[in-house]
């Protein structure tokens, strides 16, 4: 997935030179920041959907569409929207954009059995991503950005293209403390959507089959905490 958002970042970086939604998002209200996160992750989605492989499949939609409808309504916040993406990959990957648009791999769906409840955890799990500003707080981190930044008035062009720190973004890997915290929060809102929350665990438990080098070679699953500390985390009183 690397060379593709580096290909995007040159094809793409001069349309996302604005930086308007940073200022906002470091300055504004909440409702700004979450405006000019969703501008930005607007953005970048448009650009992945045009050149990914997208499934179509219409009962793989359907199902990502009433589940995250379930669970975008449980959302604290109602300025927040949301968009759920499914792609025809290799990868048993699911990552979120910030703004609210969540792409999930076709492998983790089957992974998953397309089971409701064990979807509802992980399209919870990312949106968490996005509810607590871990992505586009990665974004913010940059170097790149800050750089831009302090040498620009509110609204001017920001001169390094934001699509490089998407690249960082979806390669790094969150911290532990951020995927248990998305974990945490998946579990809520799946739970709070009428999901079962214990489908979390029978996913956990069903990771453990996977053969150790095929686990260290998942995207989904190389960056996160161990499966133990997942499930004591969630399981926990």
């Amino acid at each position: 997935m690397g060379g593709f958002f580096y290909n995007l970042g040159r094809k793409v970086g001069p349309n996302l030179r604005k930086a308007n939604w940073v200022f906002r998002s470091l300055t504004g209200s909440e409702a700004d920041a979450i405006q000019a996160e969703y501008a930005v992750g607007h953005d970048l989605a448009k650009d992945y959907v045009q050149q990914a492989p997208m499934d179509d499949d219409p009962a793989v939609l359907h199902l990502l569409g009433d589940v995250g409808t379930r669970l975008a309504a449980c959302v604290k916040q109602k300025e927040r929207r949301f968009w759920f993406g499914a792609v025809q990959a290799n990868e048993v990957n699911a990552f979120a954009l910030p703004g609210g648009f969540v792409f999930v791999m076709r492998p983790l769906l089957e992974l998953c059995r397309f089971d409701p409840d064990e979807v509802a955890f992980i399209l919870g799990h990312e949106m968490g991503h996005v509810i607590k500003r871990h992505a586009i707080d990665r974004l913010l981190a940059s170097s790149l950005i800050q750089g831009g930044a302090k040498h620009l008035p509110v609204g001017g062009p920001l001169r390094a293209p934001i699509i490089h720190m998407a690249t960082a973004l979806l390669n790094q890997g969150y911290s532990q403390d951020d995927e248990l915290e998305a974990d945490e929060l998946g579990v809520k809102l799946a739970s709070a959507a009428g999901f079962d929350p214990a489908a979390a665990v029978r996913l956990f438990n069903r990771l453990r089959t996977i053969p150790t080098e095929v686990l260290t070679l998942t995207p989904f699953l190389s960056s996160h905490p161990p499966i133990d500390v997942r499930i004591r985390r969630i399981e926990r009183p």
